[in-house]
């Protein structure tokens, strides 16, 4: 098993530092110097807590709903309910997950969708940091018949207020439900043809 790849996957779905070390049955300097790989690569886009907290009940400890599926699955919901694109909807799960989303942090994003579809493993040039401004113009269009507005926070980055936070999240939940319910169905089909 890839503890590393596995450690990363907890990580973007915000389980903390500790309580992944102790999954994975491995010091958890070892998953935070893996975390601090997978940061600085682009595979995660922020650095988890270190535990949870200890006044927290074992119901609240659990990521949320929209945390639990997993982030292709969200990327591909967000595409079909807002009509954008993957680099996009990479941006609008950043832009959900937090309440300011710094420029750095978007340029992250950029690099790590690049990285997955570079053709040469020595191409190492960077995009230009500018992208991030020009990814945001565009979404900042395909959002606009939605009622949702992206604010700009000048020198700094870039965020969506609680209710546009939370009106995407209600969006994608429903395209995330609806197609685990065509799923559920096709299966269905499937084991009733199989049975006659």
């Amino acid at each position: 098993m890839d503890y590393e790849h596995v450690a990363a996957r907890f990580a973007n779905e915000g389980v903390p530092i500790n309580v992944i070390a102790r999954g994975l049955e491995v010091p958890a300097a070892e998953v935070r110097i893996w975390l601090n790989d997978a940061l600085h690569s682009g595979r995660i886009t922020e650095m988890p807590a270190v535990d949870w907290p200890p006044s927290a009940r074992r119901a609240d400890r659990l990521p949320p709903h929209i945390a639990a599926a997993r982030d292709a699955d969200l990327t591909i919901a967000c595409m079909r309910a807002f009509h954008i694109t993957k680099l996009q909807a990479h941006f609008m799960l950043v832009l959900v997950k937090r309440e300011e989303a710094d420029k750095h942090t978007l340029h992250r994003v950029i690099e790590s969708q690049r990285a997955q579809r570079a053709s040469r493993l020595d191409d190492n040039e960077e995009t230009d940091p500018k992208m991030v401004d020009v990814v945001i113009c565009h979404l900042r269009k395909k959002l606009k018949p939605f009622g949702l507005i992206i604010h700009t926070l000048w020198g700094y980055g870039y965020y969506l207020d609680a209710a546009g936070r939370q009106q995407v999240l209600s969006v994608v939940e429903k395209e995330v439900d609806g197609a685990r319910d065509l799923n559920d169905n096709a299966a269905t089909r499937n084991g009733n043809v199989r049975a006659a």
